[in-house]
């Protein structure tokens, strides 16, 4: 990856845009990215990672990366780069979310938040980087270009700023670390989340394995415990048999057995419960021939009781029908004379019906005479009654009616004809009604017509006048508007007037206000910058003081070191036996031992290590507090910053000048008060015009309503003449068939008589009908009574009984007969026969059966008793034989889930690295992936540093778990010395060999992932600060080696404040911190 061109605007401290040529840069091989704190030296790397990854180093916030010094100004923020990835130039164009102000409509002067937006493009290759349309878009959208750089660069985020920008502090704590906090880090750039899943679901799967034994454990328990309850309970029955009983024959005793209920393990429990099982089975046999026996007995004595039992209820029985058959006996006469009564009530029953039949018909054929003469009376009547009506004193002889006409025929014709003829007046009656009441419409509706022609008339004249007064009120408004002629004019006036003066007082508010919060933001800056000066102070004071300890810790341990070296050989000394070899020369004889000082005390490794800690403890307190210093004074240098940004942005609104709102608000009442005078006018002048539209569309209503009147007028006049014509023609033509009654009355009387007449038809016929059933019925009954055997029918009726009297015979009659013919059937049944036989020949019942039954009860009772121990036998049985099928079954499978779960405790002892599973250094699975990353970064970092101090120091890996920690081996390093030829922990190197060893590590980090991420060539690296803590030959070591990477075509910036680097490195990116944001200058 090679950069080209940075561009930069409104991002973050840094308001204008910025842009900063790579390619001067990437010529001199190394440049110096200095300034003060906290100007934005990181902001340009920031900057960079943005352009990438649409992300900063410090994930900050997309909505924070707007400058603060540009927000309020309009321009939008925006990050430019020019860079090679994979041999491909590339321009990558983003713009962070941002909040833009608002400048037209109802919000104007708010913020609207615009979303972040990135384009891509690609150079064609060999042409000019210049040449815009040389560009060719490749992604649009902010998830495009990210998927494409991240295709293209290999590189996570994180693995790009670790293998780009080498933070000292960092790889210095990761040199010193230990294993366990190595290991997050190397999770973060190579990934290990398969290895982290096989191992989590390993351990997981082992687990579960142990507790599957376990709970098979728990369940064997359970299949033993069952086993003893199954057969203590066995043992319990089998003790009751062979204790004996009155039915049960003695059984021999017990074969021995070594196994007991307390002494059964899981290997005899098969066999155990086979023995209790065969014990059980000869039990069950003899006591079968036992329940056998009583049964046959139980069966015998059934026998004899059932035959004996038979037997009385047989003598029972025989002289039960003794006695029913004498009952009967007595009742033989009784029986005759009811036979002879049903015998004539049922012959007599025929002709009872048939002589009703004759009394039923008679009544009928009376009540048909009465209708007959009923209906011929009324019909004369209606007649008479009809005719009369049609004439009174005014009726001139000489006129003959209809009715009259058709009366008079009537005796004359056959009765369908006089039908017809009725109908036929009826018709002509209802004609003339219906003449008749047209006559009464066309009457009505020509007294309407006259009624409507005067109406139309007074309605004429009221048109006529009230078109005259709204002509004369037309006129009026007519003068009154020409008043109002200018009231518009006055309106637009009074408003352009209003609009001026609401702006001026808007203005002078938002001025105000604006003053206001800048007054206010000014105030609390200065508290902030306050507490921040307070608590830099602070942290400052605490740091100095942790360095000075540090210092000393550092100064002690070295000493130490120091005189432990010098005691080298009294150490030795003390280690000599007499007639041992010495350890260095391997003679048995110490003639003059080295001997310490006196009064100087042996400097044991203890005590070395005590003080080591002490320094580490020392340093770790000081970077502490050194981080605190930073943060501190970053938090001062922001409030200072934003204290300098509040006073300019209040100074620059005072300086617009000031206005007065009380002023302007009066001006704009006065303009206001102006606009609703002139608005009232306009309303006015619109009322009148409104006024005068509804007058002027009245009258042309009232002049149509006045022609329309006129012409409604002339009609209803007409059509009065032509209805009074039709009414004088109809009353013409009706006036010879008028009587003295109306229409509709004479067709109602016709109507009447023709019903009248139609009734007497149907009375003649009914009387007929009548006539003839009765002759027929009357020849029925004499008919019968000569065929019956009745002499008259005073005897029948003599015979004739109710229906319940009949029932009643015919049900003791037929209750006798039955009686007799169970009787017969009874006596001829063959036990009873023989019976009777044993009372003829002396016989006596039989006595009563208890002892049998109760002789048969004990019987079965001891039978049953066999029976429920058999069944409480086989149960336990059952129970036993199942149990030693699971148990086996059970067996066979936890032999296979024992062997997987020893199986998979193995692995997971290996994946964990424990020593108990014969793993030395605790090593586990992940730490073991990661250490063999961590020992290739070790070997090239070892090449580095072995050049920076001149062969003496190298980096080598170690699966040893450090001195003091609990936690497992696998990601520990040593520093190899040369001089002494032992290697050494990293805590022992001094500040300077720490800072090589720290470079070293972070080179070698980077050079791995990028041959991990497909040997992506990073051509620009960053090294970020430890430069002060180096002395100047340490300095020129380090300044070597870093010409040397850049000899491999590498360039490196350094980002430092040193100012013997300033004058090192001619090549410089200066960042320069002012009062309105920071800028960027280049020295080439």
């Amino acid at each position: 990856m090679i950069l080209h061109n940075l561009e930069f605007e409104a991002f973050m401290a840094y308001p204008k845009r910025q842009e900063i040529n790579f390619d001067t840069l990437n010529n001199a091989g190394v440049f110096l990215l200095n300034g003060p704190t906290g100007a934005g030296k990181t902001t340009i790397l920031d900057a960079i990672c943005y352009a990438l990854y649409g992300e900063t180093s410090s994930d900050r916030e997309s909505a924070k990366l707007h400058s603060t010094y540009a927000a309020h100004s309009g321009t939008k923020p925006r990050v430019l780069l020019d860079v090679t990835l994979h041999g491909k130039r590339l321009r990558i164009d983003r713009t962070p979310a941002y909040n833009k102000p608002i400048t037209r409509g109802a919000r104007k002067g708010q913020m609207r938040e615009e979303s972040a937006k990135a384009t891509l493009a690609e150079l064609a290759p060999g042409a000019d980087p210049a040449d815009e349309k040389a560009w060719t878009p490749i992604s649009s959208s902010v998830a495009e270009v990210n998927r494409t750089i991240a295709e293209r660069t290999h590189l996570t985020k994180e693995q790009f700023l670790k293998v780009v920008l080498l933070p000292q502090g960092q790889f210095a704590q990761f040199l010193k670390s230990k294993p366990k906090e190595r290991k997050e880090l190397l999770k973060k750039m190579f990934p290990v989340e398969h290895y982290e899943q096989l191992f989590d679901a390993l351990l997981e799967e082992a687990k579960k394995a142990q507790q599957d034994v376990a709970q098979d454990e728990n369940t064997q328990r359970g299949y033993l415990e069952r086993a003893r309850v199954e057969m203590l309970a066995l043992q319990a029955l089998l003790d009751a048999v062979e204790s004996g009983s009155e039915y049960v024959a003695e059984v021999g005793e017990e074969a021995s057995e070594n196994l007991t209920a307390e002494s059964v393990t899981a290997e005899t429990l098969d066999a155990w419960v086979a023995g209790g099982v065969e014990r059980a089975r000869e039990t069950s046999a003899r006591e079968k021939q036992e329940q056998q026996r009583l049964s046959d007995e139980a069966d015998r004595n059934t026998r004899l009781l059932a035959e004996r039992a038979q037997l009385q209820a047989d003598w029972r029985e025989y002289e039960q029908l003794c006695e029913r058959r004498t009952r009967l006996t007595e009742r033989a006469d009784e029986y005759k004379a009811q036979r002879e009564e049903l015998a004539q009530a049922r012959a007599a029953a025929p002709l009872h019906a048939q002589y009703a039949q004759v009394q039923a018909e008679s009544q009928v054929l009376t009540a048909r005479e009465q209708e007959h003469a009923a209906c011929a009376s009324a019909l004369e009547e209606n007649g008479r009654t009809l005719l009369e009506a049609l004439r009174n004193e005014d009726t001139a002889a000489e006129v003959t009616f209809p009715e009259e006409m058709t009366f008079a025929a009537l005796p004359d014709l056959e009765p369908a004809e006089q039908e017809t003829q009725l109908e036929a007046l009826l018709d002509t009656l209802r004609a003339l009604q219906k003449q008749d009441a047209q006559l009464a419409e066309e009457e009505a509706t020509a007294a309407a017509l006259l009624k409507q022609a005067h109406a139309l008339e007074q309605d004429k004249a009221r048109a006529e006048k009230t078109l005259s007064n709204l002509t004369a009120a037309a006129e009026e408004l007519a003068e009154e508007l020409a008043g109002y002629s200018t009231a518009d004019e006055e309106r637009t006036l009074a408003a352009h007037l209003v609009t001026e003066a609401q702006q001026k007082h808007d203005a002078a508010q938002q001025m105000q206000q604006k003053l206001d919060a800048a007054s206010a933001a000014v105030a609390e800056a200065e508290k902030q910058n306050k507490r921040t000066a307070t608590a830099e102070q602070k942290a400052q004071e605490k740091w100095q003081a942790s360095a000075q300890q540090a210092l000393a810790a550092t100064e002690e341990f070295k000493n130490l070191q120091v005189l432990r070296l010098a005691q080298a050989s009294s150490l030795l000394a003390r280690e000599l036996k007499d007639g041992e070899p010495c350890a260095v020369c391997g003679s048995v004889e110490h003639p003059a031992p080295a001997q310490i000082a006196e009064g100087e005390q042996l400097v044991e490794r203890a005590d070395l290590d005590a003080a080591k800690e002490r320094e580490d403890k020392a340093h770790k307190q000081a970077r502490t507090h050194e981080l605190a210093k930073d943060r501190a004074t970053k938090a001062h240098q922001e409030a200072s910053e934003a204290l300098a940004a509040a006073r300019t942005q209040y100074e620059t609104l005072a300086a617009q000048g000031e206005c007065d709102v009380e002023q302007t608000a009066a001006q704009l009442q006065q303009a206001q008060t102006r606009l609703t005078q002139a608005q009232s006018r306009v309303t006015a002048r619109d009322g009148v015009q409104a006024k005068a539209e509804r007058v002027r569309v009245e009258q042309q209503k009232a002049q149509e309503a006045l022609r329309t009147t006129e012409g409604a007028a002339v009609e209803a006049q007409t059509r009065h003449r032509d209805a009074s014509a039709r009414c004088e023609a109809t009353a013409a033509q009706l006036a010879p068939a008028r009587a003295a009654v109306g229409f509709a009355q004479r067709v109602e009387a016709v109507e009447g008589y023709r019903a009248a007449h139609q009734r007497l038809a149907r009375a003649v016929l009914l009387l007929g009908q009548a006539r003839e059933r009765h002759a027929q019925a009357a020849a029925q009954a004499e008919r019968l009574l000569v065929e019956s055997s009745f002499e008259s029918a005073e005897l029948v009726q003599a015979a004739v009984r109710t229906p319940e009297r009949i029932d009643a015979l015919d049900q003791a009659v037929a209750a006798y007969e039955l009686e007799h013919a169970r009787l017969l059937e009874g006596f001829g049944r063959e036990a009873i026969v023989a019976v009777a036989a044993r009372v003829a020949a002396g016989e006596q019942a039989p006595d009563d059966l208890q002892g049998v039954r109760e002789q048969v009860e004990q019987l079965r009772a001891a039978a049953h008793r066999l029976t429920l121990r058999e069944g409480e036998r086989e149960s336990v049985l059952r129970s036993l034989q199942a149990l030693r099928g699971e148990y086996a079954a059970f067996r066979a499978k936890t032999a296979q889930r024992y062997d997987r779960a020893q199986m998979l405790a193995n692995l997971a002892a290996a994946a964990r690295g424990d020593t108990l599973g014969g793993y030395e250094h605790q090593v586990d699975l992940v730490s073991y992936v990661l250490g063999a990353e961590f020992e290739r970064i070790l070997h090239s970092a070892s090449l580095h540093l072995d050049r920076m101090s001149e062969g003496r120091y190298g980096m080598v890996f170690s699966d040893h778990r450090a001195k003091g920690s609990r936690s497992g081996g696998g990601l520990n390093l040593e520093i190899t010395d040369t001089w002494t030829g032992e290697p050494r922990e990293a805590s022992s190197l001094s500040g300077g060999e720490s800072f090589l060893a720290s470079l070293s590590l972070a080179l070698g980090l980077a050079e791995v992932v990028q041959a991990n991420n497909g040997g992506i060539e990073l051509d620009t690296l960053f090294i970020d600060e430890g430069f002060g803590t180096l002395d100047a030959e340490t300095l020129d070591m380090v300044m070597g080696t870093i010409e040397s990477l850049r000899d491999s075509g590498r360039t490196i910036g350094l980002i430092s404040h040193v100012e013997e680097m300033k004058n090192r490195i001619p090549a410089q990116i200066v960042v320069e911190k002012g009062q309105n944001g920071s800028s960027v200058r280049v020295n080439s």
